[in-house]
């Protein structure tokens, strides 16, 4: 009989590729490296001085715009912010916020993430880029942060959001975390088949896609910004978030309080996971505000950055400031707050 109907479809597709590699090898997601013990400075001149290192180490082949940098008073304060950029942008995303920063006395670190920042916008550097390399370069930031100021407080967005946390969980001398829309699974994708997604494109050969599919490098918005990511990038992005979320679930959170910051007009992301990481963190005894921009408000995902053509940032930069500096209260429940 066709040789039994061809081996009944050659065991009917290897029992279906092992029923898709055991799902995606259980959804379990590899840990990451421990990026070894901090290193903080102990004065002003050694946090400048290793800002000045970390700016050699840049190379020259930047987009000058992106280079990290430090907004500083000249000593220093009571208070340090570091501003990480989000996905495929560099520290100039950052620019307006940290000058209102400043001009609130802050001393302000703008670092550049790893392999962003390229002059030539199709870099294929993001293809390179781990969760490792995020985790130590965030470790630097906050060493740096300590000889800039004397509470130190981070704030990231999407995928340095998910670093901000990281840093929420392991550094005691984080005073304030900020998380800004963070990045832990697409938009209408639930958390379980996330991490099959990661562990499956952590495998796969990268491919890139394009922000705009129709403009493709003719995207609109800021030109420091990479036109595409590239999936391995995006894949230890939510790598490190759903280490995180493994962590919250064992271990109270390091730094001082932290305030979580969604919007429910967010195009990218899934807000389910971060709530779910602020009902964790909560139930081991952390200080977790939340705070949810309305639909109606139209803040979108990048809520930073003044050259995106939707930008709102007279909305949202007014109530991340006065969140970072307590003059809003956020919510202490589960449910973000609306302004």
């Amino acid at each position: 009989m066709k040789r039994l109907a061809v081996g009944v479809l050659w065991a009917t597709g290897l029992l279906a590729a092992v029923v898709a590699g055991a799902w995606v090898l259980l959804g379990g997601v590899q840990p990451v490296a421990d990026p070894g013990p901090p290193r903080p400075a102990l004065t002003y001149a050694e946090a400048l001085a290793r800002v000045d290192s970390v700016r050699t180490l840049e190379g020259s082949d930047l987009n000058p715009a992106c280079r990290t940098r430090v907004l500083a008073s000249g000593g220093r304060a009571a208070n340090a912010i570091v501003l990480f950029h989000g996905f495929t942008n560099c520290p100039k995303q950052c620019d307006s916020l940290a000058a209102d920063f400043a001009r609130r006395g802050y001393n302000v670190l703008l670092p550049r993430m790893p392999r962003h920042g390229q002059s030539d916008r199709m870099s294929t550097e993001l293809t390179h880029l781990t969760a490792g390399e995020l985790t130590r370069s965030g470790m630097d930031a906050v060493d740096i942060a300590t000889g800039l100021g004397e509470h130190v407080t981070v704030l990231g967005l999407s995928a340095t959001a998910i670093l901000a946390a990281w840093l929420a969980q392991h550094r005691a001398d984080v005073d304030c975390a900020v998380l800004l829309a963070p990045s832990f699974a697409p938009r209408g994708m639930r958390g379980p088949v996330a991490r099959r997604l990661t562990n499956a494109m952590l495998r796969l050969p990268n491919f890139f896609v394009w922000w705009d599919r129709k403009r493709k490098a003719d995207v609109l918005g800021p030109k420091q910004c990479y036109p595409r990511f590239a999936s391995r990038a995006l894949a230890e992005v939510y790598r490190l978030g759903f280490t995180i979320l493994d962590e919250a679930d064992r271990a109270r959170p390091s730094a001082g309080r932290i305030l979580i910051v969604t919007t429910a007009s967010d195009e990218g992301v899934n807000n389910a996971p971060t709530n779910e990481l602020a009902r964790r963190w909560r139930a081991r005894g952390a200080t977790v505000g939340t705070y949810e921009f309305p639909e109606s408000l139209h803040v979108h995902h990048d809520m930073l950055d003044p050259e995106q053509p939707y930008q709102r940032i007279g909305v949202s930069y007014p109530v991340i400031e006065g969140l970072v500096e307590g003059a809003m209260a956020p919510a202490r429940t589960a449910a973000p707050l609306a302004p």
